[in-house]
């Protein structure tokens, strides 16, 4: 008994290190993750009506020269330190993916806005609408909520 909660810990805290880490750059989980998360945070409301549901940085992994994201990340390490984690990433359709690109955050709203209906189906993406900036700050403590629900989700 004691040998089976150890092994429960260990993965526990693995799988807490992988959801606080580049959780982009793992492929098999890394959808998997946010629509558990999406329909948790939509309290199981979500329906999807998308044949290809696709995963977005907001902050761009290659911020155009002159961008405000070069001014809201001026510290590069930074900015590569957090791109690839949860507190950065929404989901999208493959078509709206396309439109967003590496537009400034204003111009990458309007685009995850833009729909038939006036609304975004996931909410995790309208919770990046919702904010005027995308800092650091903001990256962070979308991160620690992301993970605290997660966490009270799989009861981490």
């Amino acid at each position: 008994m004691i040998f089976l909660n150890q092994r429960l810990l260990e993965k526990s805290i693995n799988l807490n290190r992988k959801l606080d880490g580049d959780l982009y750059l793992i492929k098999r989980i890394r959808q998997y993750v946010l629509l558990r998360l999406d329909s948790a945070l939509s309290e199981g409301k979500a329906r999807y009506d998308y044949s290809v549901i696709t995963v977005e940085h907001v902050l761009p992994q290659n911020p155009s020269e002159g961008s405000t994201w070069l001014r809201w990340f001026p510290n590069e390490e930074e900015r590569i330190q957090y791109v690839h984690r949860i507190g950065n990433l929404a989901l999208l359709s493959r078509n709206k993916n396309s439109e967003a690109q590496n537009y400034d955050f204003d111009k990458k709203k309007e685009k995850y806005f833009a729909s038939k209906k006036g609304i975004c189906p996931f909410v995790l993406t309208t919770q990046v609408l919702q904010k005027s900036e995308w800092t650091l700050e903001v990256i962070k403590q979308r991160q620690e909520d992301c993970l605290q629900s997660l966490i009270k989700i799989w009861r981490l």
